[in-house]
């Protein structure tokens, strides 16, 4: 017991004399100090200038701001958008990866292509083809109001329901991508695990 006490420091020591070790840690460097220089020390800053009064003082001041009146609505509201965004994305790219999932290759690859390449056209290109296919005369309302759906045309823009829609739109490709290469890989590994009579059939 003595002697793997005596013998455990000597493991780091001796793992740094390696080359290899030495090599990978100096092409890591840059990236560290890149990391460190454009994201760790602004956001550091950013913290240190919230605890400061105009004096230089330290305060809380501003937090107690943040979290009274109007600004704690818009917190709430915030959050409340961000739940719903993230719950519609998880529902529907949970249902789409899994119909992509159980496509053949070929056409399981056209569908990640429909997912994925809106997610690369321009953000206000793809805000201008929401106000088309939402507005009064949109595309979605004059379907609507064609199948006399009560009610419609509805108010779907300039909105929390607009919003929601816009954003979800933007993070369900994301959710796609994950939840895909998850049921990928896991039905990889069912498969290998049933039995040979039984993937024969």
């Amino acid at each position: 017991m003595a002697a793997l006490t005596a013998t455990t420091p000597a493991r780091p020591r001796k793992l740094l004399a390696s080359r290899r070790t030495r090599v990978g840690i100096f092409y890591a460097l840059p990236v560290v100090v890149y990391l460190l220089v454009l994201f760790v020390y602004p956001i550091f800053s950013t913290l240190l200038l919230s605890l400061k009064n105009a004096d230089g003082s330290f305060t809380l001041h501003w937090y107690a701001d943040a979290l009274t009146g109007v600004n704690l609505s818009v917190l709430f509201t915030t959050l409340r958008i961000s739940a719903e965004t993230a719950v519609l994305s998880l529902v529907f790219g949970f249902v789409l990866a899994q119909a992509i999932t159980r496509l053949k290759p070929v056409m399981a690859g056209l569908a990640m292509l429909v997912v994925v390449v809106p997610h690369f056209v321009s953000a206000l290109v793809r805000t201008y083809g929401w106000i088309i296919m939402l507005g009064d005369k949109g595309l979605v309302n004059e379907t609507l109001t064609s199948m006399s759906v009560p009610g419609a045309p509805f108010q779907l823009l300039y909105n929390e329901l607009g919003v929601v829609i816009g954003t979800t739109s933007m993070m369900l490709p994301y959710t796609v991508l994950l939840l895909y290469g998850v049921m990928r890989g896991w039905t990889g590994v069912c498969s290998r695990r049933r039995p040979a009579w039984v993937r024969a059939r």
